[in-house]
């Protein structure tokens, strides 16, 4: 989520504070978030991407282009 968020939020030029605020949230969390210290539940996910003023599937798709799904498989899936 970090590789994610934190370039969103600072695009947006929003400090952890303001994305806190706007997403309901702890300032503490949003740092846990992008520093992969914690993950997101799909409800917090919508909620930042309130923050954001992005559309969930929006955000879920930036999420995805920074996940390596291979690390959840013990072999390569097939293609």
């Amino acid at each position: 989520m970090g590789k994610t968020l934190k370039p969103l939020r600072l695009a947006t030029g929003m400090s952890q504070e303001e994305l806190a605020h706007r997403s309901k949230l702890d300032r503490s969390y949003i740092s846990d978030l992008e520093t992969n210290k914690k993950s997101p539940s799909f409800a917090t996910i919508i909620m930042l991407a309130n923050g954001l003023d992005m559309k969930t599937e929006e955000l879920v798709h930036e999420m995805g282009k920074t996940i390596d799904f291979v690390c959840f498989f013990e072999e390569e899936p097939e293609k």
